[in-house]
């Protein structure tokens, strides 16, 4: 009878029944908190509302209604003021987001290139994104007030003209473009500076050598490098200008009129001051799988080029 000794060193089989937990059963238990949470918070209330979109829900009879199938789209369909705050939604992105990534990239660029106080200015783009817009528009609300606002008391101390900026229907809502470029313009600038930061070193050495002026490694090395990057800011930047609300509740409150009256302020209205949650939850319905199918489009290629270098790689 021969004994098989095993090195000290030698792998040991684990029994069965005393084998640990599966990676799979490991990588659940992981998600599961933040599922838990997305349940909660996103697909019930997503749930509810796509309910509520069907029936009669206005709240000052107290409760609920019954279903009326697609009534409440027609309705919101065929609404004005709906496709005004549309339009009122999509001009202030439009415009909004435009300056926001020029600011944003050339104030980028002056970092990178910049040989002394990087750091300091990099804490200072900080600090319009380190407060709420709730408490960042309330001090511009002040700045641009007509009696004792600092902008005005400028403009009056050279002569110009004092414009009313939140009650003037010409210009209230570029008053709210101005106050979102001033906060997530830094935003911007911080990213495309990091993704600048991030560019390999290489291709650019041998642009050198090989005598290539400053604007044809511009436009031939340094944007297709940093495309990836600067579309994704331009994608997140769009969706937050999109659902834009605490700005306008702090500045305008969609006045005056409805000339600053976004898609998100109207819906706050129609659900939350006037009582109608039928019509509200059918915009919101609405909004999010018009944002859904765009930001679908949007990020498809994006998406497809990190899948085709990692492939490569």
């Amino acid at each position: 009878m021969t004994t098989t000794w095993e090195s000290p060193g030698s792998d040991v089989v684990p029994k069965p029944g005393r084998a640990g937990m599966s990676d799979r059963m490991f990588s659940i238990l992981l998600i599961a908190p933040a599922m838990l949470v997305t349940l909660v918070f996103a697909i019930l209330p997503l749930v509810q509302a796509l309910d509520v979109s069907f029936r009669m829900g206005d709240l000052s009879r107290g409760k609920l209604g019954d279903y009326v199938g697609l009534e409440n789209y027609r309705v919101v369909f065929a609404d004005p003021a709906f496709w005004s705050a549309g339009l009122t939604t999509l001009k202030f992105t439009i415009v909004a987001v435009g300056l926001q990534m020029i600011l944003g990239v050339g104030i980028a660029f002056l970092l990178h290139s910049a040989t002394f106080g990087k750091g300091l200015t990099r804490s200072l783009l900080i600090l319009p994104l380190a407060t709420s817009a709730a408490v960042t528009g309330l001090f511009w609300r002040y700045l641009y007030d007509t009696q004792f606002g600092v902008i005005n008391w400028v403009l009056g101390s050279f002569g110009l003209p004092e414009p009313n900026w939140l009650g003037d229907y010409t210009i209230a809502l570029w008053s709210v473009v101005l106050f979102d470029i001033w906060q997530w313009t830094p935003f911007v600038a911080l990213i495309a500076l990091a993704g600048l930061q991030a560019l390999p070193k290489e291709p650019f050495e041998a642009a050198e050598l090989d005598g290539a002026s400053r604007w044809r490694v511009l436009t031939t090395l340094t944007f297709p490098l940093l495309k990836p990057v600067l579309f994704l800011v331009l994608v997140l930047r769009t969706i937050d200008c999109v659902r834009l609300y605490d700005a306008v509740a702090v500045l305008t409150r969609g006045g005056p009129g409805t000339a600053t009256e976004t898609m998100t302020f109207y819906l706050y209205r129609t659900g939350l001051k006037l009582f109608r949650m039928d019509y509200a939850s059918t915009m919101a319905v609405f909004f999010l799988y018009v944002m859904l199918v765009a930001a679908v489009f949007a990020l498809t290629p994006l998406l497809k080029q990190f899948t085709d270098r990692a492939k490569e790689s």
